[in-house]
């Protein structure tokens, strides 16, 4: 296997593990925020749970990253690419107001969509439009194959990450951010994707420091996330956000170590999930609503109930997303 095939191999693989963490982590959702209905051991096992999904958004943006940044800019190419993603955007807003009007008897108005997404898990879209606009500029910036430049960026971004962390504790709001390291994590994530990947070889970092900081990272999540719940008396969730350094570091060393993998041999069942990622992504609340409805969350048992959801959950999106690539004449998506 090449070198070039050996690592859209890994991405691969990077994206199915995020699609199934962010399957996995809004049903982990769904029970942290029925806290303090729900039993307590359900509750402790859904906040870990929660802590190891975290990474699956972070890792999106890099996977996008990793393949975007290495191409020659392309200015038409670029544009279609950002048209595309916008048009997908206001398209599956249209399809969840009418969802959301027809089974949920919830309004939306229309000219609201780009201040308060339809779904929150919306939000991604937007900042993809967003990112992808500015391609370009992305691609210029890297272009010099400056691996100085670039560990200055990586160090930067979570310092400045740490730093904002700190001052967030403290509830110390931060009115004038720093420009590109401060105001966008995610344009971060997406860079650090290609930087990872570019000088993989070049990066001796002990994959077993990088699988410690994994666990010390979600754990101080976990600890912080259980402390101000069990604290406050309501489900607290500002420690996980994707701005934290915690849980920056686990996505950026996830990432790592899939990058540092050799011979992953390409799987038939894999592949099918990587085709239908994106529908997957879009699909599953559709079904997560379902449930939702009809089931009162603080009577089931995390342990029973969320493996349980989640083959449900993914059987029915997979099998979904497929028939709407195949209604589209795309049939070979599986």
């Amino acid at each position: 296997m090449s070198k070039k095939s050996n690592i859209d191999q890994r991405l691969e693989y990077l994206r199915v593990f995020s699609c199934l963490m962010v399957i996995l982590g809004h049903i982990a959702n769904w029970f942290m925020r029925a806290y303090p209905d729900i039993e307590m051991s359900s509750y402790v096992g859904a906040v870990l749970l929660n802590g190891v999904c975290r990474v699956s958004v972070p890792l999106f943006f890099m996977i996008s990253g990793a393949l975007l940044l290495e191409q020659r800019t392309d200015y038409k190419k670029n544009t279609k690419r950002t048209l595309n993603m916008l048009s997908k955007t206001v398209l599956w807003t249209a399809i969840y107001i009418v969802w959301d009007f027809l089974y949920l008897g919830d309004e939306y108005i229309f000219r609201d969509m780009f201040a308060t997404p339809v779904r929150v898990h919306f939000w991604f879209l937007f900042v993809m439009v967003g990112i992808y606009a500015t391609v370009p500029l992305w691609q210029k910036l890297v272009s010099g194959d400056s691996q100085e430049l670039m560990r200055y960026f990586s160090i930067a971004f979570l310092v400045i990450l740490a730093i904002s962390f700190v001052l967030r504790f403290f509830r110390m709001e931060v009115t004038y951010e720093i420009p590109l390291l401060g105001s966008s994590c995610y344009a971060c994530y997406f860079i650090m994707g290609y930087v990872i990947r570019h000088y993989i070889d070049r990066i001796r970092i002990n994959k077993w420091i990088s699988v410690a900081a994994i666990f010390v990272c979600m754990a101080v999540t976990d600890f912080l996330t259980l402390f101000f719940t069990f604290k406050t008396g309501v489900h607290y969730e500002a420690f996980s956000g994707f701005s934290s350094v915690f849980v920056a570091i686990p996505s950026l060393s996830v990432f790592y170590l899939f990058m540092k993998m050799k011979d992953l041999k390409p799987l038939r069942w894999m592949t099918v999930i990587s085709a239908n990622s994106f529908g997957i992504y879009m699909i599953h609340v559709f079904f997560l609503d379902i449930l939702q409805e009809n089931i009162n969350i603080s009577k089931v048992n995390f342990y029973i109930g969320a493996p349980i959801f989640f083959i449900i959950l993914l059987s029915l999106s997979i099998l979904s997303s497929w028939l709407y690539e195949k209604a589209k004449g795309k049939s070979d998506a599986i």
